[in-house]
């Protein structure tokens, strides 16, 4: 099996491959594999808990100590970031992977031909190819923006300035994430979504989500667009459209363009392995990144399946395929999340609509403002929302709070599983814990199953008429 990108996803694919018992080549291109670097994750990990703690240092007034406004410097901040991901570099390194049986091949791939591949001066013909690049910074086309120097996700996590007034331009996960990262580490932050923020996720949770960063100091120009940037000799000025179509101007220091990613398999040359585009855009025609050469899978950002975790377990269900002919992986119920703080998780694509009650759906929801360990540890409101099915199984769900994304992982393995959430009601919680937000919507389902419907009518129509029993 030849797998073609040494990226954070390519190791993890070809280590899996390899313990499955394939003979493994990995195709280093060379520069590393954009928002999929083996170091990326750990940078921005870093880059936040120093943001967090800046901001808990802010906040300490309320646990009833004295709260400073942190000097932040931002040298000292990237010098511990670039020292934990330097750390990792080993277990990236073609000697540190050949130990573990995996060829590593470095150089510039193209297909010669839909049995070819060619690295270098030398020609691999391999049972089956797995691309797992990266994917690039989509740029907007707006006027301007070919005048100034910009941030993307990758360049910014290497910067040592303070920076004074930063534009985000977008409302993806990475958008959202270092706009709340540089506000706690002292910056002015304005964020320009060009497009709606987080459409896969529920609109409410989004909105708390807005909520947390405006109060953060966050001017999030909600339904806004950049129609033009304007080079100038120290900052830049720009030109945002707000949703009711009045422009405006900003003076920034920096631009930040995190308006989602693309993927360019061009350098591949793609032609000369049957592989083309499918009207969304990605080079997957099937749910198992199957592509116009039987050969040859694409995984993670090639096949539009993001982020990093899910990438993952598609890729793994990918290799298990080729390898086993069968997957053990389940794509289906992995959720999306969003590491904010607090993060924000969605599992299935919507929460119910109005026409739902007629079919005997149900839609519980429970303020994480009421967790005993959310209130102690003093940390902000959330909401959890799942949508059952007439038999209580859960059909879709969605956190943001304080372990929202823990409480997904359990929620996701429950649906995978089809355990109804009710069943979940018996499970043993040590308070205080955050776990409890789950187990209360489960004593809720385990309620509605107890008492019959009619009696459960016939109460909420007395309380809507203010009876009362005598």
């Amino acid at each position: 099996m030849c797998i073609i990108g040494a990226g954070a996803l390519g190791i993890a694919l070809a280590q899996h491959a390899r313990r499955l018992g394939a003979r493994v080549v990995l195709v280093d291109r060379g520069p590393p594999e954009a928002g999929d670097g083996p170091q990326h994750a750990m940078r921005m990990a870093a880059l936040q808990a120093s943001a967090s703690r800046a901001h808990a240092v802010r906040q300490a007034v309320q646990f009833g100590m004295a709260g400073l406004d942190p000097k932040v410097s931002m040298k000292n901040v990237q010098e511990r970031a670039a020292i934990l991901a330097d750390e990792l570099a080993p277990l990236a390194s073609a000697e540190h992977l050949a130990a573990s049986g995996i060829e590593v091949v470095s150089g510039a791939a193209r297909f010669a031909d839909p049995q070819t591949l060619i690295v270098g001066d030398r020609q691999i013909r391999p049972r089956a190819v797995v691309i797992a690049t990266g994917a690039d910074c989509k740029v907007p086309p707006v006027p301007g923006l070919d005048q100034i120097d910009y941030f993307t996700p990758e360049t910014i996590l290497g910067n040592s300035r303070k920076l004074t007034h930063l534009l985000v331009v977008g409302g993806d996960s990475d958008a959202l994430c270092l706009a709340q990262a540089f506000a706690r580490l002292g910056s002015q932050v304005t964020l320009v979504p060009q497009g709606p923020i987080l459409p896969e996720h529920d609109p409410e949770a989004v909105a708390i989500l807005l909520s947390i960063l405006r109060q953060e100091g966050v001017v999030v120009e909600e339904g806004a667009n950049v129609s033009q940037f304007q080079p100038r000799t120290q900052g830049t000025g720009v030109v945002v459209e707000a949703n009711n179509g009045a422009p405006h101007n900003l003076d920034v220091s920096h631009v930040l363009i995190a308006n989602g990613r693309h993927v360019n398999l061009d350098t591949l040359s793609p032609q000369a392995a049957r592989l083309r585009r499918g009207p969304d855009g990605h080079y997957a025609v099937g749910p198992h990144g199957e592509t116009g050469n039987r050969r040859i899978r694409v995984v993670g950002a090639a096949a539009g399946v993001a982020p990093f975790h899910t990438a993952l377990l598609h890729g793994r269900a990918v290799v298990e395929l080729l390898l086993a002919g069968r997957t053990r992986q389940s794509l289906q119920f992995s959720p999306l999340v969003v590491m904010t703080d607090p993060p924000i998780a969605q599992i299935g694509r919507n929460l119910l609509p109005a026409r739902a009650k007629a079919r005997g759906q149900r839609l519980l929801r429970a303020s994480m403002a009421e967790n005993e360990q959310v209130r102690a540890q003093g940390a902000v409101p959330g909401l959890a929302k799942v949508a059952l099915a007439p038999a209580g199984q859960v059909l879709s769900a969605a956190f943001i709070g304080s372990g929202a994304s823990d409480l997904a992982s359990v929620m996701a393995f429950a649906m995978e599983r089809d355990i109804p959430l009710a069943a979940l009601s018996r499970l043993t919680v040590v308070r205080p814990s955050l776990l409890a937000s789950l187990v209360q919507l489960a004593d809720e389902a385990a309620d509605d199953e107890t008492v019959p419907r009619w009696t459960q009518r016939f109460a909420h129509l007395a309380r809507k008429l203010s009876f009362t029993r005598r």
